[in-house]
This record gives structure tokens, sequence and C-alpha cells, in this order.
């Protein structure tokens, strides 16, 4: 087994409506925020662990391929799934797919990065009467985030198909589809509330730049 190539998929992540990826909340207060955003632990600016769009995006492609199963990642490990050879067989140890094709790194704050409080609550059905409120923190519409993802190509990959493209191509056509869906849906929590709204921007593979 032996690598072959590796590509790079670069641009900024552009919040169109409040985005909230969850952090810590050990510490509840009276009066506080319920629901916090994570925050680097030093400069304490929110940011998207890449392990947020890397989940996400192997759930919209499980969606589109139908590879769900149950509430579980799929695992299938088939040569043809390229679910798993390209963000891992969920929960196999031994397989035949060779290492995770995709790198998703860490997305740092690089403009705004501003936060707000948004009142949640849930309607009585009877009464229509709001109940329960509670606060959720998000960082507002028009942040910023960089955008990097790695894609790994091994020998293993020369016999790859998707959309008409072979091998290497094959996995980078695969991890683009895989942002198309995130621009389609959204990012992180309450997304079917109004959040989470993303427009992918300035992107570039290798260094040429392309759209989705």
């Amino acid at each position: 087994m032996r690598k072959t190539g590796y590509n790079e998929i670069t641009g900024v992540i552009h919040c169109l409506s409040g985005l909230r990826v969850g952090g810590s909340d050990e510490l509840l207060q009276i009066g506080g925020t319920d629901l916090t955003c994570i925050k680097h632990p030093v400069t304490l600016r929110p940011y998207i662990p890449g392990s947020s769009i890397k989940g996400k995006m192997r759930s919209e492609q499980e969606q589109r391929l139908g590879r769900l199963s149950g509430n579980e990642p799929c695992g299938c490990a088939k040569p043809d799934c390229l679910v798993c050879r390209v963000f891992g067989p969920h929960k196999k140890a031994r397989h035949e797919l060779g290492p995770t094709r995709i790198v998703v790194r860490d997305a740092a704050s690089v403009r705004g990065g501003e936060t707000e409080l948004k009142s949640e609550n849930v309607i009585d059905r009877k009464t229509g009467t709001a109940m329960h409120p509670r606060k959720v923190e998000r960082v507002v519409a028009g942040s910023e985030f960089t955008l990097r993802i790695g894609i790994q190509v091994w020998d293993l990959d020369a016999g790859c198909k998707h959309n008409d493209k072979t091998g290497g191509d094959a996995l980078v056509e695969f991890v683009k589809d895989g942002l198309r869906a995130l621009q389609q849906t959204g990012l992180g929590s309450g997304i079917s509330k109004g959040s989470g709204e993303i427009e992918f921007r300035d992107l570039k593979l290798d260094g040429t730049t392309f759209t989705l």
C-alpha cells in the first residue's frame, strides 16, 4: 500500500445566519446562558471543530446514498462504499480500505465571531403559550471561519468511481458533494429553527479556484 497523492481544499465558511456549535455547559448560573458555543480555551473566540464539519458531511452523504443504519454511521467497509473509504468504516478496526482519506482541520474565526443570545421555548399546544424558555448562544450572522480539508490518495483508490470521475479525482468530487450538501442544509445545531445556514466562499483546490 502506497500513498500516491494529497489534495487540499481551502476556503471560507461564511455564516448566513447565526451559527451554534455546542460547547461545555458544566457551569450553569441562574439567569445565565443554557447552551453555549464552543470557544478556544486561550483566545475565547468561537471556532468550528473539524469533527463537527466531518461528521455533518458524513451524515449528509450517508443519507444521500442510502447508507443509514439506525443511529450508527455506516461501517460496512465494502470496497465500493465511498462513505467508509473517505470517512472511515465506523467501529470496524479490521478492513481492507486503508487509512481514512479525509483530514478536516478546525475552522478558526477570521471575521466577526461575536456571539448573541437567542431565546427559545416550547409552545403549549392547548393554550398557545410559551413554556420552558432557555437562552442559546450562537455566533452572529456574517461571521467567517477558515475551511481546510485534506484528501489523501492511495494506490488502493485507483478503481474508485464517482460522478464520472475515477481514482483520486473521484474522492475529491465526493468531498465536494459533501460540501454542497452542507450548503443545502446547514452546520451546527438548531438548523430547523433558523440557525446554521452557511455558504462556502473563495474555494480553492490545491490553489486553483473552483465553485460548487
